[in-house]
């Protein structure tokens, strides 16, 4: 059931995600912290912060053998939007490093920080959960094929041994690869561990928001303009044309039908930012476009529940 309109007013979880990346992007204005910090702080994200997050937000995930449309339906809008983002770095002839940066960009969909708040205010706890579902998909191709093309495109010089084993070294892939093991197998994690693992969780957010931050550069964002620009219209238009496809392949209805599509188009996620800094790609170009696609997402908030109510029907 769609909630009211004023219920779909900006989240609480997204006013300080919003407010703590305008602190990082003042603060990188200023001088006082540099991009230096922020390859620091996302280090820590990627080693330690992200892979709790992904252990303690997918543990309490249902995965009962009705639920493998909503998951599906993630790799039938990323995959598609990777191979086409692909065709259009080569047709403009980008760098190496830009050409990462732009795939990696494009194919990461914002779940954690953007999506959940907005349909939990929009479809309450019954559509976040579809939502979860979607980013379990989601999730498993941006540490599997999204890390491996940035790590293939990444600056420092690769061969396919050392790309496979910085792939395979991953500390998210390794979260990942634990909890879905565990969920198959039919446990969760023992409780104890989920106590220790959660005040890391917590710091995910705020930490990646501040990495979002201190990666941007208005000078940068000048120069990446028309790039970031077209990013965003592939990642979040794109994203939209894909879902509405892949809701009608798989004949998907309701509640589940809006949440696929809603959550298809929204911006890309900061956690590009992250895997940017760590594969040396253009670190720039994606916090350009995570930054300029989160702007966009809060402009349209207004008219998510018209949009919604659409979807529905």
């Amino acid at each position: 059931m769609i909630r009211s309109s004023t219920s779909t007013a900006m989240p609480l979880s997204l006013q300080i995600f919003i407010a703590i990346f305008v602190i990082g992007a003042f603060l990188r204005s200023r001088a006082i912290l540099s991009k230096n910090h922020a390859e620091r702080l996302a280090t820590f994200v990627f080693s330690v912060s992200l892979p709790a997050t992904i252990l303690v937000s997918l543990d309490p995930v249902p995965l009962a053998p009705t639920v493998w449309k909503i998951p599906l339906a993630a790799c039938l809008i990323t995959l598609p939007m990777v191979v086409c983002a692909w065709f259009l770095a080569h047709l403009l002839q980008l760098s190496r490093k830009t050409q990462g940066g732009f795939l990696l960009a494009t194919g990461s969909i914002n779940s954690v920080y953007f999506a959940f708040p907005v349909i939990l205010a929009a479809f309450g706890n019954e559509g976040l959960t579809q939502a979860v579902l979607f980013d379990l998909g989601q999730t498993t191709l941006t540490l599997t094929v999204l890390y491996g093309l940035a790590v293939w495109h990444g600056a420092h010089a690769v061969t396919p041994k050392s790309a496979v084993l910085r792939f395979l070294s991953s500390p998210p892939l390794w979260a990942l690869i634990c909890i879905i093991t565990v969920k198959v197998s039919g446990y969760h994690l023992p409780y104890w561990l989920v106590e220790i693992l959660r005040p890391l969780h917590f710091t995910t957010t705020p930490l990646a928001s501040l990495v979002l931050g201190l990666s941007i550069s208005f000078s940068a964002i000048r120069r990446t303009a028309w790039l970031a620009t077209l990013g965003v219209a592939v990642r979040m238009g794109g994203g939209l044309l894909l879902g509405l496809a892949a809701a009608r392949w798989l004949d998907l209805t309701g509640l589940e039908r809006a949440v696929v599509i809603l959550v298809a188009a929204m911006p890309s996620a900061v956690s590009s930012v992250i895997l940017a800094a760590e594969t040396d790609l253009d670190e720039e170009l994606v916090a350009s476009i995570v930054a300029l696609s989160i702007f966009l997402g809060v402009v349209i908030l207004p008219w998510l529940p018209e949009l919604a109510t659409l979807l529905m029907e």
